[in-house]
């Protein structure tokens, strides 16, 4: 009798992605222009599409839409526990795929969002998509100062403790904005958000509510993120954060996740200042692995991971500014300027520079090419400001038009 252990694996690379949402909606529309099987990945999207209004307590129900949808697309789903939502209803969702990209055979596996980063640490898993958000709040432990890391771009630099993750650079997933007509990169922002109408004497940010010890309602999986970089702050986890602020006491503060801002302009809340962390969806890859396996390495070049100063990527970040700024108006209070908010100039020094993915470790270093790097980053800074006036100039000739 042969051992399982006998068998070769039918994959070359393996890698997670979250089994729900719209980073695995938009990941598996980026393999399309991989030449994969459109038709298959048109069938699971829709789906995946229908599952979320499909989601129940009742588990018969669940098992009944599986069965339902078994000759509609590929066998590649599962039943799971939606763990996000209150009722903690049963939901389908995406288990696992093989496709043939040119000469790699990939493996693409299911997960919750937070597992990604985690499977790479416990050695079983090749690459994740995942954002910095969920990044930080697994692995935040293997960072000098995890309040350092305010955008990707400075993460590898920041670790410490010995550790295969490395982020490669962005993935670049976008999906279309009504509001700009265009699309727009799943950039989001870890923002402090109040109600409306309250008078105050201090300004709502980090500094001003740490200081003062201040209430401030987080997600639960990010309040260890929150208490490391200010431990001051009074965190209460809760489930949702929009509905605890509303139904808060006067002055009642939160800190959420904000992509479009339209959850926020619907509950008619404000946004302030500059977040406490940018994040994206990211290729997070095992380094040692990459290292070691050349299939994995010829694949995370077909992927081509944008760097995060990057031409492509700039004028992604404006894009994701004006249509947040354009959605929230004057209820974006004391928003900061485009160009600031991408880079600052502490942001160099804290490791946010170039890097490649033939650069040791993936991370900048201190003394080669220092100041050329450095300039990079700040001539970026200009080129972001001036696709963002380039927005503004566009729109104000289609109004005039």
């Amino acid at each position: 009798m042969t051992s399982s252990a006998d068998y070769k694996p039918s994959f070359d690379v393996t890698c997670a992605v979250p089994r729900t949402g719209r980073t695995l909606d938009n990941f598996l529309r980026k393999l399309k222009s991989l030449d994969v099987n459109t038709e298959e990945i048109d069938q699971i999207l829709k789906v995946l599409s229908e599952s979320k209004h499909r989601s129940t307590p009742d588990l018969k129900e669940a098992l009944s839409f599986l069965q339902e949808i078994s000759g509609k697309a590929p066998p590649c789903f599962s039943i799971s526990v939606d763990r996000k939502r209150k009722l903690r209803p049963y939901r389908l969702g995406f288990l696992g795929y093989e496709w043939q990209i040119g000469k790699t055979k990939i493996r693409v596996e299911g997960e919750e969002p937070h597992n990604g980063s985690s499977l790479i640490k416990l050695d079983e898993v090749d690459f994740t998509v995942v954002g910095l958000d969920e990044l930080l709040s697994m692995t935040q432990h293997y960072l000098g100062d995890p309040t350092h890391v305010t955008k990707w771009g400075m993460y590898n630099y920041q670790l410490e403790k010995p550790t295969s993750i490395r982020v490669a650079g962005s993935a670049m997933l976008t999906s279309y904005n009504k509001l700009i007509g265009d699309e727009v990169q799943d950039m989001v922002g870890f923002f402090l958000i109040s109600k409306k109408g309250l008078s105050r004497r201090s300004p709502i940010d980090f500094e001003t509510l740490s200081r003062h010890g201040r209430h401030v309602f987080v997600k639960g999986r990010y309040s260890g993120i929150v208490m490391a970089a200010y431990p001051q702050l009074r965190v209460e986890p809760v489930e949702d954060v929009e509905d605890a602020v509303m139904n808060g006491e006067k002055g009642s503060v939160g800190l959420e996740i904000v992509q479009s801002g339209n959850t926020l302009k619907s509950k008619d809340l404000l946004l302030h200042g500059e977040p406490l962390f940018l994040s994206e969806s990211l290729y997070v890859v095992d380094y040692d692995r990459f290292q070691q396996n050349p299939a994995l390495r010829k694949f995370v070049e077909t992927l081509n991971p944008i760097g995060y100063f990057e031409d492509e990527r700039l004028e992604n970040f404006s894009r994701w500014y004006y249509a947040l700024e354009q959605n929230l108006g004057d209820s974006w209070v004391q928003r900061p300027s485009v160009d600031e908010l991408f880079c600052k100039t502490g942001d160099i020094d804290s490791g946010l520079r170039p890097y490649r993915l033939r650069t040791r470790n993936w991370k900048p270093d201190d003394a080669y090419l220092r100041e050329e790097a450095i300039a990079l980053a700040q001539s970026s800074r200009q080129k972001v400001l001036n696709y963002y006036d380039k927005l503004h100039q566009l729109d104000s000739i289609i109004k005039i038009a």
